[in-house]
């Protein structure tokens, strides 16, 4: 019998942005990034809370909001690996959004305009998984996303008096086992061997993932369970989910969800890295490198997705009255275009600005990419926008 999953919810979502881009103009926001991490050595002792005051300290944040983050702190250490927390005034109350993740990110705080670039990092690091568990008695479904993972789905190769099979439906907040009716006292043993009966079962759990994937709710699809269970699903995929398959491996289909997320990890990895690989392999076809060129590109609406590596924090750039972004200081430190002065900027500070204007998908390269980016594409790259985006 499957344990209830083990699921956490980010909301990082287009809800998240739409609260913090648009709807706080001119407002200053205390941003901050933390590492809450229960099983990390660098939290214990109170070191997290010495961290985050070092952190609040830096910036000079209203004690009220101040205070506010830091008597969430131990509630974060229960529940998740990072928070991020945006935190204004309200009427001389602290208004609050707070985001929790999986992911590992860099901690930063700032207390002014709103930092969005760690939910943009994390958003554009992470594809949107669907894991497809499949073995003879049950058909699972669950979405890996920023770290986490939860369970959407979950059939069982049971038939219902009424020729269906059982499904459950599992809330988040339910961390009781399920029982199934078949299971229950006084029913008759589970049934589930017929080849026809089968057939019918892969064919349910897989019109829900072709459903997903019509609504665009994963881009890559990977396959666990058993040998059979595999072969079985694999063999039934249309041309459209073909394309989304990503790789697979062995599992039990009654394993929590926590055990799943660690099985995958290789396969997470693989896919993480190709999909940095052939997104810089098509900025060399088709695109520009160099900060120079891209930013100048970029500002002439001519790239889709701008590469980068690191978070941006240590690219100077400098930045007229207008908002143009220049890769060095202009002659006199005057603007060609303005005919104004520019100010120093970093990289990270005005991506805000280029995502709105331009329409820019950033992508932040990690590892053996991001020091092909840096060694041989001058730093920064961008894949050029194809004709009528």
């Amino acid at each position: 019998m499957p344990t209830a999953p083990n699921t956490h919810h980010a909301q990082l979502d287009h809800t998240t942005m739409a609260l913090l881009e648009p709807a706080l103009p001119g407002q200053n926001v205390l941003s901050i990034v933390l590492d809450v991490n229960p099983g990390s050595a660098a939290n214990q002792d109170g070191s997290l809370h010495l961290r985050a005051q070092r952190l609040l300290d830096a910036v000079d944040a209203p004690a009220a909001l101040a205070a506010a983050v830091v008597d969430d702190l131990d509630d974060a250490q229960r529940r998740t690996r990072t928070r991020l927390s945006f935190l204004w005034d309200e009427d001389g109350d602290a208004g609050r959004q707070t985001v929790d993740t999986q992911m590992a990110l860099g901690e930063s705080s700032r207390y002014g305009p709103p930092d969005l670039e760690p939910l943009h990092f994390a958003l554009e690091s992470s594809a949107r998984v669907l894991l497809a568990v499949m073995d003879d008695q049950w058909g699972r479904l669950l979405s890996i996303h920023l770290g986490e993972i939860t369970e959407l789905y979950r059939l069982e190769n049971v038939l219902n008096a009424d020729d269906t099979f059982h499904t459950h439906v599992l809330p988040p907040s339910d961390s009781r086992s399920l029982q199934s009716a078949a299971e229950a006292p006084g029913n008759a043993p589970a049934q589930h061997q017929t080849a026809q009966q089968d057939t019918r079962f892969h064919n349910a759990l897989l019109a829900q993932a072709q459903r997903l994937h019509g609504v665009g709710a994963f881009e890559q699809l990977l396959i666990a369970g058993s040998v059979r269970g595999r072969a079985d699903f694999r063999a039934q995929l249309g041309p459209e989910l073909l394309a989304t398959l990503a790789g697979e491996f062995a599992a039990s289909g009654d394993a929590t969800a926590a055990a799943l997320l660690t099985a995958a990890q290789p396969a997470l990895l693989s896919l993480e890295e190709q999909r940095e690989t052939d997104v810089l392999d098509e900025a060399l076809e088709r695109g520009m490198h160099g900060v120079g060129p891209t930013l100048d590109a970029a500002q002439h609406n001519r790239v889709a997705q701008l590469l980068m590596s690191g978070d941006g924090s240590t690219q100077r750039v400098w930045q007229d009255s207008a908002g143009q972004v220049f890769h060095e200081l202009p002659a006199q430190g005057v603007s060609p275009l303005t005919g104004g002065a520019v100010t120093e900027r970093t990289l990270r500070d005005v991506l805000p600005l280029l995502r709105e204007r331009h329409g820019l998908h950033v992508r932040f390269l990690t590892g053996p990419r991001a020091e092909r980016l840096d060694a041989h594409l001058g730093g920064l790259a961008g894949v050029a926008r194809s004709w009528g985006a």
